[in-house]
C-alpha cells in the first residue's frame, strides 16, 4: 500500500509540474518574442536613421555597408524604392541566422526605400535549450523530494490499516484483546469500531455459551445420575426377581449411553464456541516460548521452556496467546531471575500450561492473573494460582481442546 501510494504521489507531482512547465513556457515564450520584437524594431530604427542619413550624402547603400551592422543571427534587407535611385535590393546574413517559420521581423519604410531586420526563430528557441540539463535536474530532485513525502505521508496513512489488518488477523485467530490504532482517519476509525464491536460480541457469546455448557451438563447428567444411583440400589435388592434385575441392568446400560451422550454433546457445544485456523501443539508451543524468550532476554533474563504429550494436538491459537501475553506481562513485571514455561498435552485433548519463576514483588491484587483467569474461564477451563507463595510465581492453566 504505501508503494502505490509513493508512486502515485510522485506520478501527481510530476505531472502538475509538467503542466505547470508548460504553461509557463508558453507565457515565457510569448515573454521573449514581445522583448525580441522590440530589440528588433530599435535595432532596425536605429539604423534606418544611419541608411537615411548615408542616402542624403548620395552613398550607396551595399552589402559591404551593411555587413558591419548585421548580428550573427540576424538578417538585414534593404529594398529600393522602386522609382528612386537607391540601386538594387541587397541583403547580408548573419553566420547563424537560419530562415524558417517564427522568426522575428521588423520593417522601416524610407523615403528611398524598405529596411527589414529579421532575427532567426533558433534565437529563442535557443534560450530553453541551453536549459535542457537544469530541467533533467530539477525533475530528478522535485521527483526525490515527492517521493520522500510522499512516502512520509503514504506510512502515516497506511500505518492505522496495517495495525488494522494485524488485529483482524488476531480476531480471525480467537483474539479478542485487539490493539486497535487512534487515528483521525474516517474510514480506520469505522473499521476499527467494527472490529471492537467484533471483539467484545465473540467475549460475550464465550461467556454465554460456556454458561449455557455449564448449565446443559448439570441439568442433564444430575438427574441421569440420580437415576442410575437409584437402579443401582434397586439393583442391589436381594428379592428383587432375577428378570427383573437384569431389566434393571439394562437400563443402567441405557442410562450410561445417554450420560456419555449428553457429555459429548456438552463437548461439541465447548468446542465450537470459537473458530478459525488451529495449529499443532508443537508449533503453538515453539511460537510462543521464542515470544517469551525474547521478552525475557531483554531484561537479562532467561527460560527454560518444555513441551510434552501428544504434540499432534491441535488448538485455536488466539486465546492461548492472549493467556499468555497476560502471564508474560504478569512475569515480567512480578517475577526475577530465568522463567519456566510447559506445555503438555494429553490424551483427551486438553492442555495444561504450566508457569513459574521467582518472585520479585508480592503484589496486593493480581490483576494480571485475574484478567486472565476470566478469559481461562470464558474458554470452559481453569487457572491456578499459587498466590500466598511470596517466593516465587507458580501458574497452571489448564484449557480444553479447541
Amino acid at each position: 500500500m504505501r508503494e502505490r501510494l509513493t508512486l502515485s504521489f510522485v506520478l501527481v507531482t510530476l505531472g502538475l509540474l509538467v503542466v505547470a512547465g508548460l504553461v509557463r513556457s508558453v507565457a515565457l515564450d510569448g515573454m521573449q518574442r514581445e522583448r525580441e520584437g522590440e530589440h528588433i524594431f530599435r535595432e532596425a530604427t536605429t539604423l534606418a536613421a544611419v541608411v537615411e542619413a548615408r542616402q542624403e550624402r548620395r552613398e550607396v547603400i551595399d552589402a559591404a555597408f551593411l555587413d558591419d551592422y548585421v548580428g550573427a543571427d540576424t538578417a538585414i534587407v534593404f529594398v529600393p524604392a522602386p522609382n528612386g535611385d537607391g540601386g538594387d535590393r541587397v541583403e547580408v546574413r548573419g553566420p547563424a541566422y537560419e530562415p524558417g517559420e517564427g522568426e522575428i521581423s521588423s520593417t522601416v519604410t524610407l523615403d528611398d526605400g524598405d529596411l527589414t531586420v529579421r532575427q532567426s526563430a533558433d534565437a529563442i528557441g535557443g534560450v530553453f535549450r541551453q536549459d535542457v540539463w537544469s530541467l533533467v535536474v530539477l525533475f530528478l530532485l522535485v521527483g526525490v523530494v515527492s517521493a520522500l513525502i510522499g512516502f512520509a505521508i503514504s506510512r502515516a496513512l497506511s500505518a492505522p490499516f496495517q495495525r488494522l489488518a494485524v488485529a483482524a488477523s488476531a480476531l480471525g485467530r480467537g483474539r479478542f484483546d485487539l490493539d486497535l490504532p487512534e487515528t483521525r482517519v474516517p474510514e480506520a476509525r469505522a473499521i476499527s469500531e467494527a472490529l471492537r464491536t467484533s471483539a467484545v460480541a465473540l467475549r460475550d457469546r464465550l461467556e454465554r455459551e460456556q454458561a449455557f455448557s455449564m448449565h446443559a451438563s448439570h441439568v442433564l447428567r444430575t438427574p441421569l445420575t440420580r437415576l442410575r444411583l437409584e437402579l443401582e440400589e434397586l439393583a442391589l435388592d436381594p428379592e428383587l426377581p432375577e428378570a427383573a434385575r437384569s431389566a434393571v441392568v439394562r437400563g443402567m446400560s441405557a442410562v450410561d449411553e445417554v450420560n456419555e451422550v449428553a457429555g459429548e454433546l456438552v463437548s461439541l457445544s465447548r468446542q465450537g464456541l470459537i473458530g478459525g485456523e488451529q495449529v499443532p501443539l508443537r508449533e503453538l508451543a515453539t511460537g510462543s516460548a521464542q515470544v517469551w524468550a525474547d521478552e525475557l532476554a531483554d531484561l537479562g533474563r532467561g527460560l527454560t521452556a518444555a513441551v510434552e504429550g501428544d504434540l499432534e494436538l491441535t488448538f485455536t491459537p488466539g486465546p492461548i496467546e492472549q493467556i499468555l501475553d497476560l502471564l508474560l506481562r504478569h512475569v515480567v513485571r512480578h517475577g526475577t531471575g530465568d522463567a519456566r514455561l510447559v506445555f503438555e498435552g494429553d490424551s483427551r485433548g486438553h492442555l495444561r500450561i504450566t508457569v513459574g519463576a521467582a518472585r520479585l514483588t508480592s503484589p496486593r491484587e493480581e490483576l494480571l492473573v485475574e484478567e486472565a483467569r476470566s478469559v481461562v474461564e470464558a474458554l470452559g477451563g481453569r487457572l491456578q494460582s499459587d498466590v500466598g507463595d511470596d517466593t516465587g510465581i507458580d501458574l497452571s492453566v489448564l484449557l480444553p481442546r479447541r
